[in-house]
């Protein structure tokens, strides 16, 4: 289960996501974009441990990892594999955000995405590219209900 980097996508019970918006910074590939918490694996790490460290960092929280939903490749970097995990919590948190790389954390409704043919949108916010489509994987093949479980 190789990966150079890993995600977690954050579902609640209720069935809410948690998408973060990347800090804007120069040289950073993905600045400002819509993401999952994540990041680059460091030294012997697993995939796992990568997602779950990157996410105590970057909000707060330490989900219960449920399932590897695949490995996705950036648009923009082709070979960096990265490995997706779902993620669940109990309830809905506060993110207490690392603000040199996250400018906010938002807990999005499913149900209120509004869907086009590469991208969804969210209160203004655009989700595409990678994040586009694991978000579309955890949706059309339902991993999410993985979470509602009481």
């Amino acid at each position: 289960m190789e990966c150079r980097a890993a995600v977690i996508v954050v579902v609640s019970r209720n069935g809410r996501i948690l998408v973060i918006k990347r800090k804007e910074r120069p040289n950073d590939p993905w600045s400002g974009h819509i993401a999952f918490p994540g990041g680059r694996r460091e030294g012997s790490e697993t995939c796992d441990e990568t997602a779950l460290r990157e996410c105590i960092e970057e909000v707060g929280i330490k989900p219960r990892l449920v399932k590897d939903i695949g490995i996705y490749f950036p648009n923009n970097a082709p070979d960096m594999k990265v490995r997706a995990y779902l993620g669940c919590v109990d309830e809905e948190f506060i993110p207490q955000i690392q603000k040199d790389e996250v400018d906010m954390a938002i807990w999005i409704n499913p149900e209120q995405l509004e869907i086009r043919s590469d991208e969804f949108y969210f209160n203004g916010f655009r989700i595409w590219g990678m994040t586009f489509r694991i978000l579309k994987d955890v949706l059309e093949k339902r991993f999410y209900e993985e979470c509602l479980k009481k």
